[in-house]
């Protein structure tokens, strides 16, 4: 009798469950039903080109279900498209995108490609970038890291023309109108109109500046910091604490200093032909036509103070020591030496120092330029007319009369073989100087100004 129960109570129970299955089951279709036949208005309002109407219906499929069918937000989005509505075009293929819910048979790089043509035409070089920038991270497909290469040296020019223009250093640069010099900021942008006799760069946000015969210290706000006593025929360069300067009425350099607080400027009693500025604790100085190298920074090395060497490869800034080495001339040629003078690579016909750690040097054999790194291999081969020493993996070459830019990026494989070393920004401009933070001058027709790359901006 129990058993009886148990297999009558068993069956009810199969009975129920079957019965709420179909019921579950008729509900869905009965849903998916009333989906399919309104999406199939929506395509019929396509057909006829009312896409007013086709978007309110699609949208109204849509909202049957509490997930989205991304099968249907692709197709509402191409309605936009056809409707020329490329605003909610974007906006619905990047909810697909946040959501990284993706119609059938599509990958996630096939969307981003999709959304990089539309922002190519209809948004701005930077977000396209970004946008290229973030699909390859998410995807790593080759399409798209080709397509950010092609694209992220994109560069803007910065209003303003100038006779002279140095480097981003410090965050700004020095500029010269005229005989008049002044300075921008780090986005090439100017924030003090020329204005000045003679100018340094700003190091350790202040500069040496001299104006109707008075040399004094300014910070970047052009607020005086202190006066000197004495005035100034060139200063060679400024540290932010000591300078070589060229004394009104005498032939050789001294070294003098500022402190802040001070009200005067102490001159120093050895003079020189021309004070280089330290640099990484060395610091060069030139007396009776031949050139000498002085320990600064109290290191325990081999280096005569004895001026012996025809030539040091010196920097707009003064500076020859970088990166741990030198470039010095012997006998008409120049080597690579480090801070005992060992001799590490040469010799070359010409040398321009390192301008930052872990940059590549620029040197010429012959009649062309390559790049080498501090061990003196050569990196990029002797091909070009003239070339300057590299930057935040760039560096300016010449071409054909032209200069532009090469990447020295260190591209991860597959890929390096394909991009390192080659050109990004075509030879274009008449000169130009290294990129800091994608900031840096170049010379046209006009006279020098500063380009600014797009993906730092």
């Amino acid at each position: 009798m129990i058993k009886s129960i148990k297999f009558l109570t068993a069956i009810i129970c199969i009975m129920l469950i079957g019965v709420t299955w179909n019921l579950f089951v008729t509900a869905d279709a009965r849903l998916q039903l009333e989906q399919d036949i309104i999406t199939q208005r929506a395509r019929n309002y396509v057909i006829h080109g009312i896409y007013s109407q086709a978007i309110t219906t699609l949208l109204e499929a849509i909202e049957l279900e509490d997930t989205h069918n991304p099968n249907l937000l692709y197709e509402l989005a191409h309605i936009y498209y056809s409707a020329d509505n490329f605003r909610q075009y974007r906006a619905t293929l990047q909810v697909l995108l946040d959501t990284q819910t993706l119609p059938e048979e599509m990958e996630l790089a096939d969307l981003y490609l999709e959304i990089f043509q539309h922002d190519l035409l209809h948004s701005s070089t930077q977000d396209t970038i970004f946008l290229l920038r973030d699909g390859w991270e998410a995807t790593d497909d080759l399409r798209l890291f080709e397509l950010y290469e092609a694209h992220r040296y994109a560069f803007i020019e910065r209003r303003g023309t100038f006779a002279e223009a140095s480097v981003i250093f410090d965050n700004a640069g020095r500029v010269k109108q005229g005989e008049r010099w002044g300075f921008v900021n780090a986005n090439g942008n100017i924030v003090m109109p020329p204005r000045y006799g003679i100018a340094t760069n700003f190091m350790s946000g202040n500069a040496a500046v001299q104006r109707d015969g008075v040399l004094e210290i300014i910070n970047r706000m052009g607020l005086r910091q202190s006066i000197a006593d004495f005035s100034a025929d060139s200063i060679a360069h400024f540290d932010g604490s000591n300078f070589a300067v060229l004394i009104y009425g005498n032939l050789q350099y001294v070294q003098a200093s500022w402190r802040t607080g001070d009200l005067e400027i102490s001159r120093g009693e050895t003079t020189f032909d021309f004070i280089g500025m330290p640099s990484e604790g060395i610091r060069i100085t030139q007396r009776d036509g031949l050139w000498g190298i002085e320990d600064r920074g109290g290191r325990d090395v081999n280096i005569s103070t004895d001026h012996i060497y025809e030539s040091i490869a010196i920097d707009m800034l003064g500076r020859s020591a970088v990166n741990g080495r030198l470039f010095v001339n012997e006998n008409g040629q120049y080597h690579m030496i480090d801070y005992a003078a060992n001799h590490i690579s040469g010799p070359f016909d010409e040398a321009r120092p390192f301008f930052e750690n872990g940059g590549l040097a620029a040197v010429r054999r012959g009649e062309q330029w390559g790049l080498i790194n501090n061990q003196g291999q050569v990196i990029i081969d002797f091909i070009y007319d003239d070339a300057r020493s590299s930057s935040f993996n760039l560096a300016p070459v010449q071409v054909d009369g032209l200069w532009g830019y090469i990447s020295l990026e260190n591209y991860p494989e597959p890929f390096r073989d394909q991009f390192f070393g080659r050109i990004v920004i075509e030879p274009q401009f008449l000169d130009a100087q290294q990129l800091v933070n994608g900031v840096g001058p170049v010379l046209g027709e006009s006279g020098w100004f500063y380009i600014s790359l797009i993906e730092f901006d």
